[in-house]
């Protein structure tokens, strides 16, 4: 049924609030299942059934109103869709005075009929898409089944791809609004997007020649300025490695690695630019914990040491830049750097020693900071 009873309800609310003159709603069945007069819905509609017979117009008088029991003079309209009548509209009144009025309320409802099944239809699709997708990042081989379901869906699974992860911290109400955003930019006859949870967006991009990272990043970059602009807030994006050819899932776990990295600075980030990141995601939190608490973790009662200690780090070692940024003198940053060697028993100006903190912030997600 495509005239259901909520849409034919929202028909006449809309109309109403324009108009005095009372509206029904007929159903295939010949039932009103929506009217200005709430006492009519459920009762059977003689004159309805009779443009359902001839698919015309129906011009009801005082002599028809007393032949047929439950009518009202006025006019009924069809309500078309696709070649065929689905439902009808009756406008009570003078036939001639509201018939004008009749034919615009048809028409309106049978652009929202149209608009309701075009918008049906994208979500039916979008639902399908997302269920694929969601089996096609974690198939390890593929038959020549999932490949004609894929055809059949518009996905050209026998072409190389790569999988990047977008994520971004909007509203729900706006997300819809950022999906289409990122269609006018990635989606094409060879690259495809689905969403993958809240503000979290899957893109499969064609790495077909002529295919560059460099062209991708600037592709990524356009839209990281569109979302700043529009929504007030950076999106992370991780590119996958591997180009895969119906089996995407290396891909896929390229890209949630690249992209946990990006989330932290909401930058973009390619798999094969992950070094230490790759190896700090790969430690179990047992062995994260125990290392970071015999490094950095007896600075977490000294702020002050903790604060160098980054700064030390974030400007290359450079003592010059360091108490620049720390506001102090130089020989209270040598005091300092002396303090954090004598509580944690590592030098920070001594190679291990700067390789051992170094992993220890970044597994403490604090090397930013």
């Amino acid at each position: 049924m495509l005239l259901y009873p909520k849409l034919a309800e929202n028909i006449v609310n809309e109309v109403q609030s324009v108009m005095d003159e009372d509206i029904i709603v007929v159903d295939e069945s010949g039932v009103i299942i929506a009217s200005t007069q709430k006492e009519r819905i459920g009762h059977v509609h003689r004159g309805a059934r009779k443009v359902f017979q001839t698919s015309r117009k129906l011009y009801i008088d005082e002599k028809m109103v007393a032949q047929m029991k439950g009518v009202r003079t006025g006019i009924n309209m069809p309500i078309r869709f696709e070649g065929r009548t689905i439902g009808v509209i009756g406008v009570t009144g003078n036939p001639e005075k509201v018939e004008h009025y009749a034919e615009l309320i048809r028409r309106l409802t049978e652009l929202i009929i149209q608009e309701t099944v075009r918008t049906e239809q994208i979500q039916s699709k979008t639902r399908g898409l997302e269920a694929y997708f969601y089996e096609w990042v974690n198939l390890e081989a593929y038959d020549q089944h999932f490949a004609e379901r894929g055809m059949m869906l518009g996905i050209p699974v026998q072409n190389p791809h790569i999988c990047c992860l977008l994520k971004a911290e909007i509203p729900q109400a706006v997300e819809t609004d950022a999906f289409r955003l990122l269609q006018s930019e990635f989606e094409n006859n060879r690259d495809v997007i689905v969403r993958w949870g809240p503000g979290l967006f899957l893109l499969l991009i064609s790495a077909e020649t002529p295919f560059t990272g460099c062209g991708l990043r600037s592709r990524f970059e356009a839209v990281q300025h569109e979302f700043v602009r529009k929504y007030g807030t950076p999106c992370a994006v991780g590119a996958g490695k591997t180009a895969g050819t119906s089996v995407i899932r290396q891909s896929f776990k390229e890209a949630q690695k690249a992209l946990a990295s990006a989330e932290k600075t909401g930058s973009i980030v390619f798999y094969e630019d992950l070094l230490l990141d790759l190896l700090v995601q790969e430690v179990q939190d047992d062995t994260r914990n125990a290392f970071v608490q015999r490094t950095i973790g007896k600075l977490y009662s000294h702020a002050c040491l903790l604060e160098t200690l980054q700064a030390f780090l974030a400007h290359d070692l450079s003592l010059k830049k360091t108490a620049a940024a720390l506001h102090v003198h130089i020989n209270t940053l040598h005091y300092r750097l002396k303090q954090i060697r004598d509580v944690t028993g590592i030098d920070p100006k001594k190679a291990d020693g700067i390789a051992l903190f170094s992993l220890a912030l970044h597994l403490a997600g604090q090397e930013n900071e």
